[in-house]
């Protein structure tokens, strides 16, 4: 009998050997999918973070610079309003610091309207406002400040009892008037 016990031992170690060896093998396949997988969720994850963190940098800088600009843009006293030789019309002169229209500017852009509009029937003209784009009339913040301005020309004249449908509002590329790109121009044309 130790015969055959000496030979049951002998047998059974090359068969625990090869479990053992098959769950080793299986073990570290299973390793190897798990850390490929984790690895490219790890990446997708980081790609989100970090765009994640510089939209947010790209939006605190953006308002950053919108809150300069605005603060930058609140108060100037450069404005002028010169009468146009051409047609009816009258040109406003900005400050490079300014977009919004000071109140005696307003007065006498209403007066001015007021003067073009007497004795004649409004729905037979147009009134258009020309803002310019800044020397380059590349930057974005030029055109937004130019549309600003237009639009505040165009506001005061709706003030004065003109219909906005007569009001045609447009953005046009840089030109001086009076070694000036800072201006909108208004223009009363027959239709």
């Amino acid at each position: 009998m130790d015969n055959d016990e000496g030979d049951l031992s002998a047998l059974a170690w090359p068969g625990f050997v090869d479990i053992l060896s098959a769950v080793i093998i299986m073990f570290v396949f299973f390793l190897l999918i798990v850390a490929t997988s984790l690895y490219f969720h790890m990446l997708i994850f980081v790609s989100k973070v970090e765009s994640k963190i510089a939209a947010e940098n790209v939006k605190t800088e953006n308002n950053f610079e919108f809150s300069q600009i605005q603060t930058q843009f609140a108060e100037s006293k450069e404005q002028t309003i010169l009468d146009s030789a051409e047609v009816k019309g009258f040109t406003v002169f900005f400050g490079t610091d300014s977009i919004s229209i000071l109140p005696e500017i307003k007065i006498e852009m209403k007066e001015k309207l007021q003067s073009y509009f007497e004795g004649i029937d409004i729905t037979e003209y147009r009134v258009n406002v020309f803002a310019s784009k800044s020397e380059g009339g590349v930057s974005t913040m030029a055109k937004k400040i130019a549309v600003a301005r237009m639009l505040n020309v165009r506001n005061v004249i709706m003030n004065s009892d003109i219909d906005p449908e007569f009001i045609l509002p447009k953005l046009v590329k840089g030109y001086e008037i009076d070694e000036k790109f800072h201006w909108v121009r208004v223009e009363l044309v027959k239709r």
